[in-house]
């Protein structure tokens, strides 16, 4: 991981990320049964764009790291009071890869020296056991310059895949999501044979719209795995589209509005 890194991080040592803020929202991260850092009103988080196409993801103060991590860190002596070991993975200019233990468990992260994020460490999420905010278990950062609107339309909705009508409708949930294309969001009951349709194991999350669930269509013998979505619980911004579904615009697919391929 840290040579896939190194590049990256010479280039926000020295050129810095494409965009920063600070953070609005209290983080807490756990690894291993502990929490390994956790930030306070007087040391944020920041909230970075690395590039200008990339997701934003939150960087954490060092300061806010658990007291254990940075005593290993200045060098203190004394036995800490949880498991917990820092190795250098390897050192770029003006920051050091660094691999965390915890427990049973460990991550990699950047920890920055110099630059424009100099007192700040970058953590891989997935890596991590759970993050939090303000308390609360959370999918995914939220860039502050994205929403989400929804309206409901009257339009007349066909839904075809490999050119059989699977899905028809007069009603829908129209999604705006700033960056991403809209999507129409139908009545389950639109399916036209629901014997044809297969619940999914699979789960994504989305900080936008909350956690996704999956339904598969069988259609002249052949299975379209996880071809529809839809969320039980959406998020209070995206409760217009609880339960109602949405189909994947692709190859083999054709979605209708009024007439017109979209």
């Amino acid at each position: 991981m840290a040579s896939q890194i190194s590049e990256v991080v010479s280039g926000l040592v020295s050129s810095g990320p494409h965009r920063s803020e600070v953070g609005r929202k209290q983080l807490t991260l756990a690894l291993g049964g502990l929490y390994i850092a956790s930030t306070t009103l007087t040391a944020k988080p920041l909230l970075v764009w690395e590039t200008e196409k990339g997701y934003p993801r939150y960087y954490i103060p060092t300061e806010t790291l658990h007291d254990d991590i940075k005593k290993i860190l200045s060098g203190s002596s004394g036995t800490p009071s949880s498991i917990v070991g820092l190795t250098t993975v390897e050192t770029v200019k003006g920051a050091v890869i660094e691999r965390l233990a915890a427990g049973s468990k460990a991550t990699t992260w950047v920890r920055f020296l110099e630059g424009p994020l100099k007192g700040f460490v970058r953590f891989e999420r997935n890596e991590i056991d759970d993050w939090f905010e303000d308390g609360a278990i959370f999918a995914g950062i939220k860039n502050p310059f994205k929403r989400i609107d929804t309206t409901t339309v009257s339009r007349h909705i066909i839904v075809k895949v490999d050119g059989e009508k699977v899905a028809e409708t007069n009603a829908a949930v129209l999604l705006n999501e700033t960056g991403l294309p809209e999507m129409y969001y139908i009545p389950a009951t639109s399916i036209l044979n629901w014997g044809s349709v297969e619940k999914s194991d699979l789960r994504t999350a989305c900080p936008y719209k909350g956690e996704a669930w999956y339904l598969s269509l069988t259609v002249k013998g052949k299975k379209y795995d996880n071809l529809v979505w839809y969320y039980q619980y959406p998020t209070h911004e995206s409760a217009a589209v609880a339960g109602l579904l949405s189909f994947y615009n692709k190859a083999g697919v054709d979605i209708l509005v009024d007439g017109v391929k979209v």
